[in-house]
């Protein structure tokens, strides 16, 4: 290009290279400007070769677009490709806490600890990735996109796949879950009335449900889920998983109910509980209730009456106690005979790992040894064998008591409305006698006391 035209001619690029402006100086002949001589200025002097717009350029020519800048080129950002991915037609991880109502009443009805599924239905779809594509900027720099993968088939049982691998129906009626990562459709048994003298005792692998209730004398086990819509009398349940009882527990002193997961009810009363995680209801009397980490009393009447209540980490109602002085226990945290035991145990543990180090040592040498001594090889097998047992014994205690000890750190016991006089409070090993009515209270510990703060609301 002639030096009189290009000394007519700015050219400007952003500083991320998305954009190239193009100005033209203002001349008497028009023609003096070429597009092809242009766009090869552009190139040669900005090194732009890419996103260039001869159609913009012919405009600024015909219609002597002259001294102001135009934008003549533009780069294309990157578009990230998508990893594949599952449309799942089921709740993958569902709430398990009641809901309170707008009147202070909790909702067990629609808590629902079973998903269920009838054999054909569509349980998930796979969506394939989606490729991105790479950008540029104006003068040729690719901007790669993010690369994307395919994710591999689900695993699990109790369902078919289409033929082109992208949907997942239930190959039987069940429960639908998704756990760690794996889909299974479970078989679960329904009893369509109460469990009683036409049913008989239970003893079930799998969830259950009983729409009626389980009465007096009978034993219920299950190792998933029991889901009950009326009540538990006077019975033993027993579940691997969660306990939901739609319409409360009347233990007559002799209910006992154990829970590997939850226990859910609208009211418990004379019974014992134990659960390894959380028990909620609307109200306990009289009861022995033990919980691995919580128990919560919803409800605007929530009220906790009579017996002993033991959780590691809290206990939360709006009352305790009776106007009557009922004796109520509630005790939270973690006793010192816990930490002792976690000491002595931890240090065992340490023993038990150097006694088996020394053992393979010496398992080692005997082995190396060009005669060996076959029945001293078997005793130190054999002694290993017992070791390792006892070490692995010895760590799983010590680690559900690290756990309790965690969980207890910062133990409280809350009462929204009030603490009526003659209910016992333990935290921790520490006791206190409530003397006087309280309202609207946290008990924790501080030291070597049991203090009370006043509960700040939300």
């Amino acid at each position: 290009m002639d030096e009189n035209v290009t000394k007519h001619i700015a050219v400007v690029v952003s500083e991320d290279e998305m954009s190239a402006d193009l100005f033209l100086g203002m001349v008497d002949d028009p023609d003096v400007y070429n597009v092809d001589e242009i766009i090869e200025y552009l190139k040669e002097t900005e090194h732009i070769v890419a996103g260039v717009k001869p159609s913009v350029i012919m405009d600024m020519i015909n219609q002597r677009t002259y001294g102001k800048m135009v934008t003549v080129a533009n780069g294309a950002p990157g578009v990230d490709g998508r990893d594949g991915f599952f449309n799942f037609q089921f709740d993958t991880s569902p709430s398990k806490k009641p809901k309170v109502l707008p009147d202070g009443t909790v909702d067990y009805h629609n808590l629902s600890l079973v998903q269920s599924v009838e054999i054909g239905d569509l349980l998930a779809t796979y969506v394939p990735k989606c490729e991105g594509r790479d950008g540029y900027t104006v003068r040729g720099k690719v901007l790669p996109a993010k690369r994307c993968k395919d994710i591999p088939p689900l695993r699990g049982k109790g369902f078919t796949i289409s033929t082109d691998g992208k949907k997942y129906y239930a190959a039987c009626d069940g429960k639908v879950e998704l756990s760690m990562g794996q889909l299974n459709v479970l078989q679960f048994h329904t009893i369509n009335g109460d469990v009683d003298l036409s049913v008989g005792n239970i003893d079930f692998k799998g969830d259950l449900e009983i729409l009626g209730s389980i009465k007096e004398g009978f034993s219920v086990k299950a190792t998933g889920n029991i889901t009950v819509n009326k009540l538990i009398e006077a019975a033993n349940v027993e579940a691997g998983k969660d306990i939901l009882v739609r319409g409360g527990i009347l233990g007559g002193g002799k209910a006992e109910i154990t829970a590997g997961g939850n226990v859910y009810a609208l009211f418990i009363e004379n019974a014992t509980v134990r659960a390894h995680n959380s028990v909620q209801a609307d109200a306990i009397v009289n009861c022995d209730v033990n919980a691995f980490s919580d128990i919560n009393i919803f409800g605007k009447t929530s009220t906790i009456v009579g017996g002993k209540l033991k959780a590691n980490r809290k206990i939360k109602t709006r009352k305790i106690g009776g106007e009557v002085g009922a004796a109520t226990e509630l005790t939270v945290g973690i006793e010192p005979d816990a930490l002792a035991t976690y000491t002595k145990m931890a240090k065992e543990l340490d023993e038990l790992t150097r006694e088996i180090e020394k053992v393979e040592k010496t398992i080692e040498l005997m082995q190396n040894k060009p005669k060996k001594d076959d029945n001293l090889m078997m005793q130190l097998i054999r002694t290993k064998v017992e070791l390792t047992a006892d070490l692995y014994k010895h760590r799983s205690i010590c680690e559900e008591l690290q756990k309790r000890i965690e969980i207890g750190k910062y133990a409280e016991i809350i009462a929204e409305d009030k603490v009526c006089p003659g209910v016992v409070i333990n935290i921790d090993g520490h006791t206190l006698h409530v003397e006087e009515e309280y309202t609207e209270i946290v008990f924790l510990r501080k030291g070597d006391k049991i203090l009370s703060k006043k509960l700040q609301k939300d």
